[in-house]
């Protein structure tokens, strides 16, 4: 990936002014960008009327921007500006793309009067923007901006309240609000327009849908063209690969062992497979199985901290690597998300494919399925008056897409929230330091998936399809605590099945693994917010600096637990207070996040 932010003028370019915000902006954001940023930043100059910069952050030498005649085009992602240059013609109201240009990216392009930026869907390189009383401003990355706006006086940066409200019930932004005020992410599908002293959102530049031939097996439409679009997305990104590693995040389940055969297939020798547990778990057996299957490098090992000396540094470190983000998965906030063997490897994660239908669980969804849903997305943590603004976020999300049906709603919600800004905080953590290798999450995967019919995509049906043509072996290996195909849920299927359903549905059996890491919480201070988290969590949060202001936010029966269990002398205790064990993790993620919400307070996070 790369980073971008266009500076635009509003009216007449103040050349002196617009280099020294621009001065200001490089100067200040580039130390946080993270160890793989070592090229020095481009300043694009004088690229749209009147006076546009566009800032270029390169992670490696590939070149990003593009120029042809009056026009230019740039992209987070190698290579894809000349592409964008020969799709789209001259740029009008709604911008058009004549043939797609697949891949996972954030594009900035325009000419002498325009500029348009949009990002693929789903979005894990969002469009952010912001404007002042002179310039517009347009990013991948809203620190930037908020540098940009601030004229590089971190301490002038201005955070924003109504996130820390969504981040602490729902773990990230449903609204599109940023960690920054005044700095906005736009809405999926859109896209940012800024031309004659204006910045408008806009629709983003359509994408024909994916032609599925038609196939007389029930079964089969799609399979084809997912197999095909799942091969593109990866050798699209082995051939952006700056360091021929990578590190493959290996559970063993459908999503990993997926990605691992497609790169199997391709002969990538450096390829290390990772797996967190030990021996007793059944994620281990499984991912050591594979392993074994194609002769790849496999580790198990025990999570490292960001900041191997104490826990609550690495909260406050992952809001750094994150750049004001909270990760969305708050247990694992202070360990080392991407943790490279090498600095700049790729980073493989099956990450929340769009071709399982996500959060379509069942043939027939009605409302009750999404009000079911929207209750187990929201914490509800907050007081009244910032619970009903944190859920509305949510409702004003689903009530703009017209005419959709729940069944829509929801394949929506899995991705352009789930897969998209749930991701963005990963996805910012990765690329500083390894090079993000998602192929599920890919604009010509996406239109696949689309294309698909609920039936196929919500039953695994065409995933199970895709994965007998892309590594058949695997199939008659186990899946972790009973994991299975939902098609196959109450049994094997007649006509999809075959004969090894009984060897995947078997109880894995154990490997000799050796787990790495085991004793790195040995000399750790404060290890009792890992090892106790329910107890010395609650502890740390009543003795904290932000105490006084996070108790004026979270809800009386929250904090009121929160003291509960800080009183109690053992982390049995609580356990037994809580009873069923999804609640325990329920309070768990809730007094992480609340954690989080103290380091991000504190502003530790903007010194890099």
């Amino acid at each position: 990936m790369t980073v971008l932010l266009s500076i635009v003028p509003r009216g007449t370019a103040d050349k002196a002014g617009l280099r020294a915000v621009c001065a200001a902006a490089v100067e200040s954001y580039t130390p946080f960008l993270g160890p793989r940023y070592g090229q020095e930043p481009v300043v694009h100059r004088g690229l749209s009327s009147p006076g546009a910069v566009l800032v270029e952050w390169p992670a490696t030498a590939a070149r990003h921007t593009r120029r042809r005649a009056i026009r230019w085009a740039s992209a987070t992602f190698p290579g894809v500006g000349d592409e964008l240059l020969r799709s789209s013609g001259p740029f009008g109201q709604p911008m058009e793309l004549r043939t797609p240009v697949g891949g996972s990216y954030m594009a900035i392009a325009g000419n002498r009067r325009e500029i348009y930026s949009w990002n693929t869907v789903p979005a894990l390189e969002a469009v952010h923007y912001g404007e002042d009383a002179d310039y517009f401003y347009v990013s991948n990355r809203p620190l930037a901006i908020a540098l940009a706006m601030a004229r590089g006086d971190v301490n002038a940066v201005e955070t924003s309240d109504d996130y820390l409200a969504e981040a602490l019930n729902f773990g990230f932004s449903m609204s599109g609000q940023t960690p920054f005020a005044g700095v906005t992410t736009i809405p999926t599908r859109s896209a940012v327009k800024i031309s004659g002293g204006r910045l408008e959102v806009v629709d983003g530049p359509a994408r024909p849908p994916a032609t599925i031939a038609p196939n007389e097996d029930p079964f089969q439409p799609g399979v084809s063209e997912l197999e095909a679009a799942l091969n593109s997305s990866t050798d699209r990104l082995l051939a952006a690969l700056p360091e021929k590693t990578i590190q493959l995040r290996l559970s063993g389940g459908k999503d990993s062992r997926l990605l691992l055969g497609l790169l199997r297939n391709r002969g990538v020798e450096n390829l290390h497979a990772v797996t967190q547990g030990n021996e007793t778990s059944e994620e281990v057996m499984v991912a050591a199985q594979l392993a074994e299957m194609t002769g790849i490098q496999h580790s198990v090992v025990r999570p490292a901290m960001s900041v191997p000396s104490s826990v609550i540094d690495s909260f406050t470190q992952s809001l750094r690597d994150g750049q004001g983000f909270f990760l969305s998965e708050a247990l694992g906030a202070p360990y080392a998300f991407a943790d490279p063997f090498v600095i700049g490897e790729g980073y493989a994660s099956g990450q929340w494919p769009t071709f399982k239908g996500l959060y379509q669980r069942k043939k027939s969804i009605v409302q009750a399925d999404l009000d079911h849903e929207w209750a187990a997305h929201n914490a509800q943590i907050l007081t009244p008056e910032l619970n009903e603004k944190t859920a509305q976020a949510l409702l004003d999300w689903a009530e703009s897409m017209p005419g959709s049906t729940p069944a829509e709603i929801l394949y929506a919600y899995g991705r352009d929230i789930r897969a998209s800004r749930y991701m963005q905080a990963s996805t910012v953590v990765v690329d500083a330091y390894s090079q993000v290798f998602f192929p599920f999450a890919d604009s010509e995967v996406t239109a696949v998936s689309d294309a698909l019919t609920p039936y196929l995509r919500f039953s695994h049906i065409a995933m199970f399809l895709v994965m007998r043509r892309v590594w058949n072996e695997s199939m008659a290996v186990p899946f972790a605590r009973g994991g299975r195909f939902r098609f196959e849920r109450d049994g094997p299927s007649e006509k999809l099945s075959g004969p090894d359903f009984a060897q995947r549905t078997a109880t894995p059996e154990p490997r000799p693994v050796t787990v790495l890491g085991a004793d790195r919480m040995a000399g750790v201070p404060d290890r009792a917010l890992v090892e106790e988290p329910l107890t010395a969590s609650s502890r740390y949060l009543l003795e904290c600096a932000a105490w006084p202001r996070l108790e004026t936010l979270l809800s009386p029966q929250f904090v009121a637990l929160i003291r509960r269990l800080a009183a109690m002398e053992t982390e049995h205790e609580a356990l037994m207070t809580l009873r069923t064990a999804k609640g325990r993790v329920h309070t768990r993620v809730n007094l992480a996040r609340a954690i989080l919400a103290d380091r991000w307070l504190s502003r530790e996070w903007l010194r890099p």
